[in-house]
Formats: C-alpha cells, sequence, structure tokens
C-alpha cells in the first residue's frame, strides 16, 4: 500500500528550522536548474460542485516529482502532496499537505525577510492572526531574531488572542489595534490575510522597511508596488495568478508595467544573480505566494525523517 502520512506525522518528523532550511535550498535549486515547476505554475480542475487546484515540481535532488492538490470546493478536506519517483513514475507516498502548507509559508516569510530586510531589523509587524500566521513566530525564533513582533487581526480581540498564544515563543508578540500604528517604527511588515481589499497600503512601505505579502487576497495596494526601490516574487507565473499581483492585474496594472517593477526571483537572489537589499534605506515589497517545489521538498524530507521509501530518498 501506499505510504500515507498524515499532518500528526509531519508535525513530529520536522521543525521550524528544518522548513526554513528547505525553503532556502529549494529556492537556490530552483535558480541552478536542479528544480523544476509545473507549467503553468497553476492547473485548475473543475466540475460542477467540484473543485481542484493543482501544482507540481521535480526535484533533482531527491530524484522525485510532486503534484500538490488542493481541493477548492466547501467540505473537499485537506491538501495533498503525492510523491513519485522521477525514474519509474513510480509512486512514493502521499502526504497530508495542511499543517506542512502553513509551516512551509511561515518559512518562506522568514527566507524572504533574511534575504531582503536590513540585517540589524528588530521589530515586525504580522497583518494576520490566522492558522499560517500562528507558526510565523516559532518560525522568526528559529531563523530571524527580532526583539518584537506587533501583532494586527481583522476582529476585535483576535490580536490579543494571538499574543497570548506566543508568549512562549521566545519572542515578545504584543497586540496593536491598526496597522498603521503596529507599522510604526516596523522594519518588516508581514502581511497573511485574506483580505478582499487592501489592508498594506503606499503609505506603510517606508524607507529602510521591507513588506512581505503570503495572503491569497488583494491585500496589498498596488500603490506599494509603485512606491518600491525592489520587487521581488518566489514565482511570477503563478503570482499573477493569485494574492495581491492578480489583484493589481484585474484592477488595470498594465502587465509591462509589472514586469518592469520586477527585481528579479528570490532564487535569483539566493544564487546571487539578482541584488537584494543594496543599501539600507531602500523600500523593498516581496510578494511570496508559494512555489509548488518548497512543498515537494518538505513531503520529502518528511518521508525520509519517517523512514519511508528509505531507499530512494538521498541522505
Amino acid at each position: 500500500m501506499l505510504p500515507l502520512v498524515t499532518d500528526a506525522q509531519a508535525r513530529d518528523a520536522v521543525s521550524a528550522q528544518d522548513a526554513i532550511d528547505i525553503v532556502a535550498q529549494t529556492y537556490g535549486d530552483l535558480g541552478s536548474a536542479r528544480a523544476s515547476l509545473s507549467d503553468p505554475g497553476l492547473m485548475r480542475l473543475d466540475h460542477d460542485a467540484w473543485g481542484f487546484a493543482l501544482k507540481g515540481a521535480v526535484l533533482d535532488r531527491y530524484g522525485t516529482a510532486g503534484v500538490r492538490v488542493i481541493p477548492s470546493h466547501p467540505g473537499g478536506g485537506n491538501g495533498w502532496c503525492l510523491l513519485l519517483d522521477t525514474a519509474s513514475g513510480r509512486p512514493l507516498a502521499r502526504v497530508e499537505e495542511t499543517w506542512l502548507h502553513r509551516l512551509r509559508t511561515a518559512a518562506s516569510a522568514v527566507v524572504t525577510a533574511r534575504l531582503l530586510a536590513r540585517p540589524d531589523s528588530r521589530v515586525l509587524t504580522l497583518v494576520g492572526t490566522g492558522r499560517i500566521a500562528d507558526l510565523v513566530p516559532p518560525a522568526c525564533a528559529a531563523g530571524f531574531a527580532v526583539e518584537e513582533i506587533r501583532v494586527v487581526g481583522r476582529r476585535a480581540g483576535a490580536a490579543a488572542d494571538f499574543a497570548a498564544r506566543h508568549r512562549a515563543d521566545g519572542v515578545t508578540v504584543a497586540a496593536y489595534d491598526s496597522v498603521d500604528e503596529a507599522a510604526a517604527g516596523a522594519d518588516v511588515i508581514i502581511a497573511v490575510t485574506s483580505a478582499t481589499e487592501p489592508v498594506i497600503h503606499a503609505g506603510h512601505l517606508e524607507p529602510r522597511r521591507a513588506v512581505i505579502g503570503l495572503g491569497g487576497g488583494a491585500e496589498i495596494a498596488a500603490g506599494v508596488l509603485l512606491a518600491s526601490d525592489r520587487f521581488y516574487v518566489d514565482e511570477l507565473g503563478f503570482a499573477r495568478t493569485v494574492g495581491s499581483v492578480a489583484g493589481w492585474l484585474r484592477t488595470g496594472l498594465a502587465p509591462a508595467e509589472l514586469r518592469a517593477r520586477l527585481t528579479g526571483t528570490l532564487s535569483a537572489v539566493v544564487n546571487g544573480e539578482v541584488p537584494g537589499r543594496t543599501t539600507p534605506d531602500e523600500r523593498i515589497l516581496a510578494v511570496v505566494q508559494g512555489v509548488a517545489a518548497c512543498d515537494v521538498a518538505l513531503a520529502c524530507l518528511v518521508v525520509e525523517r519517517l523512514g519511508l521509501a528509505v531507499d530512494r530518498l538521498p541522505e
């Protein structure tokens, strides 16, 4: 029977530090052609009341191809990653991808902050209090040392509840009532929301600051892009279909303007093909929607840690 890895098993197998290391490594592999993404980056499979989104990647490092399947219909349940041997095409394992996806998203934010924020950053504003946001403080504690995380939620009390949950995460977490208040003096802003209208505006991207958008809705206004000195994505093709970038295009930003504003990908920064931050005063924007290669790589690590298909996975 094809091995099945549950969320609970994944939680026991990998840490926030593991996820940060995997994301950084996979960005490097994408930039050096040791990994490839599906084309298109996202495929939708819809039929009547059912819907699925599929994203794929091939990883030379693991000799593995993977497809992430995300049910998009009500009651569709959790996402899954199917791993296959690249040589034989044989399925290797099914990995539940709900908690693991959240961890990968938080780890991607930390890797992006390390690449693009000022090295002396001490204050981080977190806009969003959901299940992905819950993994940002432990990820920061593992890989991006800040002294304070200021959290803002959509509903009254959400930020206070969030701060209370994270008192033991190795970093001070404080609740704030508004983005304006929480952003004052912050070095980094991370947005991970389901907002359908912008909550981050041009005035929030001050000099010396990095803004990182992770959410699937239109959380960052196009004015932030226009105010930025440098703009990065993890993968432009997929970013054009969801989240803030899709929102900009939908509301009138010309595709040519988007391409002209793009400094490069995070993979290009990791591999030294494109510079990250070059001066402390730069205003930097990054939109990170998640590449399938990172999900597949993290699933491979979980399978390896659990001792499944060990004859297929490298040391």
